[in-house]
This record gives C-alpha cells, structure tokens and sequence, in this order.
C-alpha cells in the first residue's frame, strides 16, 4: 500500500521535474517573450486536480527552484508562485468547474499576476528596464491551457494518481 502511495507522488513530482526543465530550455531572442511558463501551468493544474496534495509550500519550493535556476533575485519567482498557489488554492472549486476556455482566462490573469510580481521584485535591483512584452507569456499560457489540462488529466487517469 505504501509503494502505491509513494508511485502516486513521483508521478507528481516527475511532471514538475519535467517542466522545469522545459522551463530552462534556451529559446531564441526572438522567440524568448512568447515562452511559456510551463512551471506554473503544471502547478495550477496540480492545485486544481488535487488541491490536498499540492500546496502553497509546494508552489514556494519550485519558486525558489526557479530562482535559483535563472539566478535572479532569490524569491522573486518563490513570491509569485505562492501567491498564485494561494489563489488557485482558494478558489479551486469556482475555478474547476468553469469550461476550460474559463480557466485559460483565469490562467491568462494569473499569469499576468507573475510577471507583474516578478517584475515588481526586480525594480529593487538597479537599472531595471520595463518590457511590455514579457506580457505575451500570459496570452500564450493560456492558449496552452486547455492542451496542457487535457495531457495532465490523462497522465492523472493512467497512473490513478488521487
């Protein structure tokens, strides 16, 4: 019983591995404001489908993952995980059931919230240039979404992790 316990938790974690390391991929300049947050995609999914299993600690631990990945202000990313953790988190009942062209817009507006939270942590650094395209993500993220859910939705169903 505690092998299928244990199973069930890797599957989890392998997909977060997975996406970090989707997430630090090089991109080219051109296409680097349309990168998607794949990280965060992954943890709403996980906070919707399983809100008892992952949690506002989780989202902290991957932020801080990713800050100290990209070597950026440590907790930029931990902040803004979290707080978005927290919302999903808070509201997954609302925002399960909605249609998933209803979560791509909630996922766009919680995107958004990231950037504008990370960008926040990094107007305390000097020379701190705004760039209005790192908003483009969002849009992206939540075209993402309704593949995404599917893809993590069957993965859940395969390997019945609950």
């Amino acid at each position: 019983m505690s092998q299928y316990h244990s199973r069930r938790r890797w599957v989890i974690w392998l997909s977060f591995l997975v996406a970090i390391v989707l997430q630090i991929m090089p991109w080219p300049e051109q296409f680097f404001m349309f990168r998607p947050t794949l990280l965060m995609l992954c943890l709403v999914y996980w906070l919707l489908a399983l809100p008892h299993r992952v949690s506002v600690g989780t989202g902290f631990v991957l932020g801080v993952i990713i800050d100290l990945l990209h070597g950026g202000i440590l907790g930029a990313h931990a902040l803004a995980f979290s707080m978005i953790s927290f919302l999903v988190a808070f509201k997954f009942q609302l925002i399960r059931n909605m249609s998933l062209w209803q979560q791509s817009l909630v996922v766009v507006g919680l995107s958004t919230l990231m950037n504008l939270c990370v960008f926040l942590a990094h107007t305390l650094l000097p020379k701190t240039i705004f760039h209005p395209e790192v908003f483009w993500n969002g849009l992206v993220n939540g075209i993402l979404w309704p593949w995404l859910f599917l893809l993590m939705r069957k993965i859940r169903r395969q390997f019945s992790v609950r």
